[in-house]
């Protein structure tokens, strides 16, 4: 297998990369929706959610549901019957995108 670096170099936060690439290859056979349904990921990105509102200075509503934030995402992208394993580069880049423009952040 010959590894190779992508050029030109994709435009992200590596490290907010290296938090969706770790949460998405916990269990790379099971389904993103399952995966990003347990608690402890519900959790991460409830929390990254509330430190990226008080540095933007955005409201947080105590209404707020993840669950639901997390399944608008999915149904947008065409993501919820997808497994990591089946993912390309691409696919992903394309989910981290989304979840930052919903203001969902991998790296507090």
């Amino acid at each position: 297998v010959r590894i190779e670096p992508m050029n030109p170099m994709p435009n992200i936060n590596f490290l907010e990369w290296d938090g969706l690439t770790r949460i998405v290859f916990i269990r790379k056979n099971k389904t993103l929706a399952a995966i990003f349904k347990t608690k402890s990921v519900q959790e991460l990105l409830t929390k990254n959610y509330k430190i990226f509102c008080s540095l933007t200075k955005l409201w947080f509503r105590r209404t707020f549901d993840i669950k639901t934030k997390i399944d608008e995402i999915f149904t947008e992208c065409n993501f919820n019957d997808c497994r990591a394993r089946q993912m390309s580069n691409d696919d992903l880049l394309k989910l981290l995108e989304r979840f930052n423009s919903n203001g969902i952040h991998f790296s507090s």
